[in-house]
Formats: structure tokens, sequence, C-alpha cells
């Protein structure tokens, strides 16, 4: 006599209804990565508020400020790019963001206090943090405030910034944190250095094969 068997109760697969404080499900496809303008007029004003620079001015006063802040964002206008991923609204909405930077470029200390803490993946390419250097793969957290610049490597970087909220709505989205007007003049010295050798990927991640042509001396 065969035992009759018993069939097991299919579970109800539920797609609908999930939502966290965050918000709903959502998906976002690959973009194309934002390609910088070094030709775009800069609007003085605009870049000056946009750069909190307090301190600076305290030590330099705001005309010769203003005056190195202007010449930096005209340099660098090639050298970096910025592609929004995903972003929610709210007190802890989360919020994804690629950016690229041209072989060679020294990011200007700075630091966003409005923006909460950030978690840095490195996507392709490499650079230098203090003495370290990270490629594909590596990380860096952030508490929310705190000052901070790198240097791309020869081939440029490809970066994920996360960020999960935290931070302070009156507080400055970007904060120019060099020390000296002396060091703005450096950073600029190295955007002119190294301005030709600048080219955005069009997909993200095509710097690895930037990165793998100079590994092979390509």
């Amino acid at each position: 006599m065969s035992e009759q068997r018993k069939e097991e109760p299919k579970l109800k697969v539920v797609t609908r209804g999930y939502v966290s404080q965050r918000g709903p499900f959502k998906i976002n496809e690959n973009p194309r990565v934002n390609q910088p303008n070094p030709d775009a007029p800069i609007n003085e004003d605009g870049i000056c508020k946009y750069f909190e620079h307090a301190a600076l001015t305290e030590k330099y006063g705001e005309d010769a400020t203003r005056e190195k802040i202007v010449s930096m964002a005209k340099a660098f206008r090639g050298g970096a790019a910025t592609t929004p991923l995903f972003a929610q609204g709210g007190e802890n909405g989360m919020n994804l963001v690629h950016v690229w930077f041209g072989p060679n470029f020294e990011l200007f200390r700075h630091s966003h206090p409005r923006y909460g803490d950030c978690l840095y993946y490195v996507v392709a390419g490499e650079l230098t943090l203090g003495k370290r250097r990270l490629g594909p793969g590596s990380t860096f957290f952030l508490p929310n405030g705190m000052p901070y610049k790198y240097t791309a490597g020869p081939a440029g970087v490809e970066l994920l910034e996360f960020r999960a909220g935290g931070g302070v709505d009156e507080a400055p989205g970007m904060r120019l944190d060099e020390l000296s007007l002396d060091a703005i003049d450096k950073l600029v010295d190295c955007y002119e250095e190294n301005r030709d050798n600048w080219k955005a990927p069009e997909n993200i991640g095509d710097t690895a094969f930037v990165q793998r042509e100079l590994d092979l001396g390509l």
C-alpha cells in the first residue's frame, strides 16, 4: 500500500505593501555619467555662496577669498563629475551618488555638515587618502562634518557616495576647509597641469579600462 503524500502548502509571494519609513520599493536603471563642461560659465556669486568659507574670510578678507574660490572653481570644471543615482527626502532619507575625478585630481579639503554621515566605495581607478592607496572595493566612512581630501590616481577614480540622513539642516552643504589661500593656489596649479588628461567615462565603471591599460603599460 503506497503512502499518500501530503501536498505541502504553497507560500504566497507578496510583493505589494512593503513600505519603509524611507519609502516604497523602487528601481533606477543604470544612467550614463554626467559629463562635465570645462568651458561652462562660472556664476561667481553662486559659487562663493556654494562654498561656505567663513574661516578663510576671517583670516584673509572676503575679496581675496572670493577671488581664490572662483579661480579654483574655474580650474577644476573639467575634472569632476557627479551623477545622482538615488535620492529620498526626509530626515533619514537614503541617497546614492556616483562621483568621478580625473587623473591626478587633488580634491580640495572640504566637508558636508548638512548631509550626515557618508560611506564611500571605490568603484574603479584608485585614490590616495592620507598615506593609504585605495583601489576598487575599498571603502571609507566619514562622520558628519569631518573635513577630508584625497587625490585621484593616474587613471582617475570613480566612487559611490552613500548617505542615510542625520545631517544638520541649518549647516552648510559644502564647507571649504582648506587652511590657507596658498593651499588653494597649489590646487589650481595641479588642475592646470592635469586638465588636458581629464576625460570623464561614459558609463559607470569605465575607468577600470583606463586603469588596466596603465597597469599593462599600454
